[in-house]
């Protein structure tokens, strides 16, 4: 119920108590109260936003159109509900964790794929749609562990509903309690997970009831990116990276991915977040960056170095991050005497850190990081400093740079890097991209970004063709995007048809520091005036 807004201009403004509901897959937000204005982004179904107490108009909307926050308008009709009881907002119990590594949990499709419910399913119901052998199915599957969660059922489904559609998602012919199988070689996102006639069910995206056994989860991979900044500098309390290496106790101090992955990564950040619940940008942002490594930048004043340290910084390595790209790369340390170098244990493979410019023997040799640690420079694949052709490194903002050669992204802020992560650009590397699966090369900006999206044949088809909600999606040019991958874990390597896969924390991280914004509750946004920050690809 929404409160009785004090004055009639208060009353065309959010933020009285009124609230709108999305009750469609896109439900488009406008700069104004027209559908030919141009269009900021849009929501998902499910989510619920704060509007004005009355429409700012009918014009081309019935329903009339609301300001909602923190900006746009939206139409009531197919795509939203002032009714907040709404059947598809009752069905789509929970929205996607923002800032999380992944917005929601992922199902990869078995074969033969699984039947799309669109209610409960009966023992018998299951037993007629899914054949005779399914009891022989389902003894093979109760001996394989599953690292999903298990929700309780929700109450739209316990009242024996079906399943509605929301405007926008594919509408397929209904059969008893099911609308078909799966595409083969699909991937889903799930919004909530349980258990039903000692089966276990989700529930995804597009309002689809899958069982779970027909699937198997995705290993989300738990490689992580490092974030480059001064702590006691800015007065942050003390924090240390998340111990997400295996030999992470050997390796104290230091950015530290491993590179492996894990079917447990999708479920480990808090609780989702409801759709109706409003989470701020700040604390997607904070999440996203407290999942990740954080190293220091070098500091003016180095301590003394060891006998044999070469005597000029290399102003080439001074800042420069590096990921180790070698297994069994030892870790060397300044011995307690400080006159020579002893071993430390071994530096994780694909894990992050930054150089401070000293070496010992050149590039080739051991090269210094923040930390302390002494690694072989030709264990490392170091970032190459760089500024923009654009000049936004010269004007202080923000932009990205891309070696597909590396396979590295920098973020940075000005000439200062601030973000470093492994990359899988296009699997032909440096070939033409209008010929091959090469990344585009050139100066671009984000123009579209979605928290997730739907795409179809991104990646090897063999692994995944119709993959559903691709988490943390920016399109910069054409069908060329940054986003994460959910579906392997070779970050270091060119693999992709094209786009920027990243790692799903990196992408998350990334997704928070770009512009344009994505308010808490959209679900994606648009660049209406070449705002959006750059992205430099190159060789």
């Amino acid at each position: 119920m929404s409160l009785a807004a004090s004055s009639p201009k208060e009353a065309t403004l959010p933020g009285q108590g009124a609230k709108i509901a999305s009750i469609a897959m896109r439900t488009w937000i406008y700069v104004a109260p027209d559908e030919r204005s141009t269009k900021l982004g849009y929501l998902r179904a499910g989510a619920v936003v704060d509007r004005a107490e009355l429409p700012a108009g009918t014009k081309g909307c019935a329903g009339g159109w609301y300001r909602i926050a923190p900006r746009g308008y939206v139409c009531v009709g197919k795509g939203a509900s002032l009714a907040l009881e709404h059947q598809v907002v009752a069905a789509a119990v929970r929205g996607p964790r923002r800032g999380a590594p992944v917005p929601y949990h992922y199902v990869m499709s078995g074969s033969p794929p699984p039947h799309l419910y669109f209610r409960l399913p009966t023992v018998e119901d299951q037993r007629r749609v899914e054949g005779a052998k399914l009891s022989a199915h389902l003894a093979r599957a109760a001996f394989a562990p599953s690292s999903l969660p298990l929700d309780p059922v929700p109450d739209f489904l316990l009242a024996g509903r079906d399943l509605p559609k929301p405007y926008g998602a594919e509408e397929k012919l209904h059969y008893s309690v099911h609308t078909g199988r799966a595409k083969e070689s699909s991937a889903f996102g799930l919004i909530t997970t349980f258990e039903w006639t000692n089966r276990r069910f989700g529930l995804t995206t597009e309002l689809d009831l899958i069982p779970l056994d027909r699937t198997r989860p995705a290993r989300i991979s738990s490689l992580r990116g490092i974030v480059i900044k001064d702590l006691d500098a800015e007065g942050a309390e003390a924090a240390e990276a998340p111990a997400s290496a295996p030999d992470a106790a050997s390796s104290a101090g230091a950015a530290s991915p491993t590179g492996t992955a894990s079917p447990t990564d999708a479920a480990s950040p808090a609780a989702p977040t409801p759709a109706s619940s409003p989470a701020p940008s700040a604390a997607s942002a904070g999440a996203a960056t407290a999942s990740l490594s954080i190293a220091a930048p070098p500091a003016d004043d180095l301590p003394p170095a060891p006998p044999g340290t070469d005597p000029r910084i290399d102003p080439a390595l001074k800042g420069a991050p590096a990921f180790v790209r070698a297994h069994g790369t030892t870790r060397h340390r300044v011995s307690a005497s400080g006159r020579s170098l002893v071993s430390a244990g071994l530096a994780p493979f694909r894990s992050g850190w930054v150089l401070t410019g000293r070496t010992r023997g050149g590039v080739k040799g051991l090269v210094e990081t923040t930390e302390g640690s002494w690694l072989a420079g030709d264990h490392l694949v170091i970032a190459e400093l760089r500024k923009d052709p654009q000049g936004f490194a010269r004007d202080g903002k923000k932009w990205i740079d891309i070696s597909i050669r590396r396979q590295i992204l920098v973020a940075y802020e000005g000439t200062r890097p601030v973000f470093a992560a492994l990359i899988s650009s296009g699997r032909s590397g440096m070939a033409d991209p209008e010929e091959t699966d090469a990344t585009v090369r050139g100066s671009f900006y984000i123009h579209t970004k979605h928290v997730s999206t739907t795409m179809d044949g991104d990646d090897e088809a063999a692994e995944a063709f119709d993959l559903r909600d691709v988490p943390y999606t920016q399109y910069f040019h054409e069908g060329y995007a940054l986003h994460g991958a959910y579906w392997h874990d070779e970050f270091g390597k060119a693999r992709s048809h094209g786009c920027i896969n990243l790692a799903p924390a990196d992408a998350a991280w990334l997704f928070e520091w770009t512009e344009p914004t994505v308010p808490p509750e959209w679900h994606g946004a648009l660049n209406t005036e070449r705002g959006g920050t750059l992205v430099y690809v190159h060789g």
